[in-house]
């Protein structure tokens, strides 16, 4: 049965011919220095089934790789089911959560962020690709626009670290390579209490371009589209004085904007939203009374409304071990470049679930 496993992932390997957009393209037939490459044996312990596929006269690219993103962009998105809590940091009791659902009204919620990562990655096998990512938000810019009940304007400035996960399968259909990558990400920042994990899935597609006096190098093109989600829920809290960093005279501003929206209510609408803004009238006032003490909790759940975008990358292959990469994502809610440089090796030793034993230099 192991035997019948081992011929369909070869018979797989074979009509793919393992091409991919994120490493080299694969020769198939021995010239000059490949010919003395595929005479002696695959000298890696990955992928597994490495030895098969070097039998068949093709290169696979080094198994192991680092490589250093760095990236910049903007992703809007929509938020609801808001609830705000007035906290004062002397008081140990968790303030009460105000639900705002029917009554706040945003505009436009944008996020500008620049961050960088490394990634390093494994193919396990001669078509599947494993990785672990770390990296650090330098600048995340969000900036909120509250239309109502007070008229606000926030934008503030947050940096955190994230770790993550991920996998991609590479094949080939004809002369176009195609890798399905899917990723998560844990995102730590100290105002939340909970990391937000962001899902991302991506789909690429595109023709890879050989040098014929030079067999080391290519350059790939690509096209394709990416899926972004992340979970809903955001728990977390922030000091008064960020939020209003010329308090007192701003909360003052805060509770005009509130009376004034209330006045305007019809009566039904008065006596229906009566209780939330008692609560938010109190609790501006304690705040401006504690300002240097006081805090805001907050609850809502976000969404990214339009998860799907679309991209465009290319890579150009300086040789088997330096690939310099480049991508744009656009339309969707979000808008971002890429810019990467990989370094791949390779750990000697017998190739893992092989019969040859070649020496270990």
């Amino acid at each position: 049965m192991r035997k019948e496993i081992y011929k369909l992932l070869y018979l797989f390997i074979i009509l793919t011919g393992v091409k991919h957009g994120y490493t080299q393209q694969l020769p198939s037939i021995k010239t000059g220095h490949d010919s003395i490459y595929f005479s002696n044996p695959y000298p890696y312990i990955l992928p597994i089934l490495g030895s098969k596929v070097h039998q068949a006269n093709i290169r696979l690219p080094f198994p192991v790789g680092l490589m250093f993103n760095t990236l910049t962009g903007q992703q809007n998105l929509g938020l609801n089911n808001m609830q705000l809590g007035f906290g004062n940091v002397n008081n140990p009791t968790p303030p009460e959560m105000i639900d705002l659902s029917d009554i706040v009204s945003f505009d436009d919620i944008t996020a500008q962020t620049a961050t960088f990562n490394m990634r390093i990655d494994a193919w396990i096998l001669p078509f599947l690709n494993l990785y672990g990512i770390v990296g650090q938000t330098k600048k995340a810019d969000i900036n909120v626009n509250l239309i109502k009940p007070i008229p606000l304007s926030v934008s503030t400035e947050v940096s955190g670290t994230y770790i993550g996960y991920g996998a991609m399968a590479a094949g080939a259909l004809g002369p176009l390579f195609i890798s399905l990558d899917v990723n998560r990400t844990y995102n730590y920042n100290p105002r939340l209490d909970n990391p937000a994990k962001v899902l991302i899935a991506g789909l690429r597609t595109g023709p890879v371009f050989k040098f014929k006096n030079n067999p080391k190098m290519n350059i790939s093109v690509w096209t394709g589209a990416m899926y972004s989600s992340f979970n809903s829920n955001t728990l977390g809290s922030i000091k008064a004085i960020e939020l209003a960093p010329d308090a007192p005279a701003e909360i003052d501003k805060m509770i005009g904007n509130l009376d004034g929206w209330y006045e305007d209510l019809s009566p039904a609408d008065k006596i229906k939203y009566y209780l939330p803004y008692t609560k938010l009238n109190d609790g501006l006032t304690n705040l401006k009374n504690g300002i240097s003490n006081g805090y805001i909790r907050y609850s809502f759940n976000k969404a990214i409304e339009k998860p799907w975008n679309m991209l465009v990358g290319a890579q150009w292959q300086i040789n088997y071990r330096w690939q310099v990469r480049a991508e744009a994502q656009f339309l969707g809610d979000r808008t971002a470049g890429l810019f990467s440089l990989n370094y791949r090796f390779g750990i000697r030793g017998k190739n893992w679930f092989s019969k040859d034993n070649p020496e270990v230099n």
